[in-house]
């Protein structure tokens, strides 16, 4: 009988083709970041029973909140990620990152990315906003949904 197995590298490729990152620091936890970030920008971010992103390590299963929003009007969707649970980390190699702010369009311009980017930077509590190159992020596969 053939077996057959997943390429979790190929399927992040083609999750993040017309994605964009960014990282946030943020001190406030993931509900007061998202409140946060709802009433400056009057979207809707949700909380998802159920979608939460979990790993297991070190014999612990660790759940990351997750929050969507979707622009139809744009044909955008919107997904912020806690980055840290109880001590570890979604993506390791961020370990200075509370939040990853994740931008799923066929159409980002740089100059929207700029604009979202500097009003970031005008939320209370929010200390760093950086773009993130989708290719340097070693464990990607963890934000596939």
């Amino acid at each position: 009988m053939a077996k057959w197995t997943l390429d979790n590298e190929l399927l992040a490729e083609a999750f993040f083709e017309d994605a964009r990152l960014f990282g946030i620091q943020c001190p406030a936890s993931p509900q007061k970041f998202v409140w946060l970030v709802n009433n400056h920008f009057a979207f809707d971010f949700r909380y998802s029973a159920g979608s939460e992103v979990e790993m297991k390590k070190k014999g612990r299963t660790f759940t990351f909140p997750l929050f969507r929003f979707f622009e139809n009007h744009l044909n955008v969707e919107h997904i912020i990620y806690a980055n840290h649970c109880d001590g570890e980390y979604l993506l390791p190699e961020l370990k200075h990152t509370d939040f990853l702010w994740l931008i799923k369009s066929d159409n980002h311009s740089a100059s929207f990315l700029d604009l979202l980017a500097n009003e970031l930077r005008k939320v209370s509590q929010i200390q760093l906003v950086t773009l993130l190159s989708n290719d340097k992020i070693k464990n990607k596969q963890q934000l596939v949904l």
